[in-house]
């Protein structure tokens, strides 16, 4: 009997000695797996946080390259556009625009872009009813357009100015300076030169029902007749406008005060112009109104 009960209490010790064994093996594990978990998050953050250093890095150097890039200034613009101009074999005069006024230096980039593009059928946005327009003979809307045997933005201030009065005083803003401008050339009003003769100032404006007289106006008539609501297309030589020949268009008067829509230059147009400082550029003068 002793024997039996001393074999079983071995075997009890060995049962006890498997679970606590067994136990054992499965806290080793569940150790074992939480350790390896957390060194898996712990790699996943590094490997993270890593990951934003490097874009981070590569954000600030790209800022960095950016900046290192220098900002072409309208000096170097115009320099860059005139060289390629000549490169390209652009002619001379539509280069020259470039020296006349540095506001072209678009138009000529995209000259031969759009040296053949149709221009536009109407002045669109330029229009505003009861105005007198402000339109540019250089507008890449209609400056590419023929006029004699050479171009609008080039020779037509002429055309781009009755456009100007014939568009405000009809109200009819499909009347542009291509239109005009081909008018002219068909009815002779160009020269070799593609200037505008003054008789197309006196007789073409009829074309569009318009009237007008010729003379050198005071400024007091000036004023009475940009009052009455009358543009003043002007012929100017040498000075604020031009170093040979130009047009420009007098559409107000206050004070001493005439505004001036200079179809060459924007700058001018926006200016101040006090009319006893002009006046005696002025070399002639007419005066539009409606047929009545």
């Amino acid at each position: 009997m002793a024997q039996r009960k001393r074999t079983r209490q071995s075997r009890r010790r060995q049962q006890v000695r498997r679970q606590l064994l067994i136990v054992l093996v499965l806290i080793v594990a569940v150790v074992c797996a939480a350790v390896s978990c957390h060194i898996q998050e712990a790699r996943h953050k590094a490997e993270a946080k890593a990951a934003v250093t490097t874009g981070q890095q590569k954000s600030a150097k790209g800022k960095k390259e950016k900046a290192k890039v220098k900002v072409e200034t309208p000096k170097q613009k115009l320099k860059r556009v005139e060289l390629t101009a000549k490169q390209k074999g652009y002619p001379d005069s539509v280069v020259g625009l470039l020296g006349k006024n540095k506001e072209t230096v678009d138009f000529v980039e995209d000259y031969e872009a759009k040296k053949d593009v149709p221009a536009a059928d109407n002045i669109g946005e330029s229009y505003v009813e009861g105005q007198i327009p402000q339109l540019l003979q250089w507008d890449e809307r209609w400056g590419y357009a023929s006029y004699g045997t050479s171009i609008v933005a080039v020779s037509g201030c002429g055309p781009t100015c009755m456009a100007m009065v014939a568009a405000g005083l009809n109200k009819d803003p499909s009347i542009t300076p291509a239109k005009v401008a081909a008018y002219g050339t068909e009815n002779h009003y160009v020269d070799e030169d593609n200037n505008t003769y003054w008789a197309f100032m006196r007789e073409a404006g009829s074309n569009w029902n318009l009237s007008s007289y010729e003379g050198v106006l005071t400024e007091e008539q000036v004023g009475a007749e940009l009052a009455a609501g009358h543009p003043i297309i002007c012929s100017v030589g040498p000075g604020d406008f031009t170093q040979n020949g130009h047009f420009i268009v007098l559409t107000g008067y206050e004070n001493g005060v005439v505004k001036v829509n200079d179809p060459f230059s924007q700058k001018n147009s926006e200016a101040t112009w006090v009319f006893k400082d002009i006046a005696d550029q002025i070399k002639a003068m007419w005066v539009y109104s409606l047929k009545q």
